[in-house]
């Protein structure tokens, strides 16, 4: 897990990464980094990557400026897939649909005030295989929703589309 809370107001922290591997717990923070299975931890200031085989997963942290209450930073996020990672792995979900076409997908986006209240009306709708609400989960930790592939088999045959080995990201 990345604690956005464990960063200081320089950005960085001791503490920012914690998990267990082995049944061990650790932290991880500036500098540090760990080997568990296949899965690759590193935390360089603010940011760490995961990298499990053909999948990488950037988080960053940064500052909530200009904030008024709650956290005080955030945290941004980037997937990336290399090699025929799609095509093996079958994403699904809300960010698995942005590496499961070579097209890009464009759904609907909001217009943002320059100043007061605003509450969005776009949920991807258009870039995400049918509404929002089809995606939201009875509990914490389920797998069940509409277009999961949790419990699928593995599929004997890629798609031609997926099956090619490309590099991708999906940013923020």
């Amino acid at each position: 897990s990345f604690w956005a809370s464990e960063l200081n107001r320089e950005n960085w922290g001791w503490r920012v990464v914690n998990g267990s591997c082995g049944g061990h717990a650790f932290n991880l923070g500036k500098g540090g980094s760990r080997q568990c299975e296949e899965l690759r931890m590193e935390v360089d200031m603010a940011s760490a990557t995961f990298s499990l085989r053909n999948w990488t997963l950037l988080v960053r942290g940064n500052n909530v400026f200009d904030r008024l209450s709650g956290p005080e930073h955030r945290l941004d996020l980037t997937f990336s897939s290399r090699g025929d990672a799609a095509g093996r792995d079958l994403p699904h979900g809300i960010i698995g649909q942005s590496f499961s076409s070579t097209a890009p997908r464009y759904g609907m986006t909001d217009e943002y005030p320059d100043e007061g209240r605003f509450k969005t009306s776009a949920m991807a709708e258009g870039a995400i295989e049918g509404e929002a609400a089809m995606y939201e989960m009875a509990w914490p930790h389920a797998t069940d929703f509409t277009f999961s592939r949790f419990e699928a088999l593995g599929r004997a045959e890629t798609a031609t589309e997926l099956a090619a080995a490309r590099d991708a990201t999906s940013a923020n």
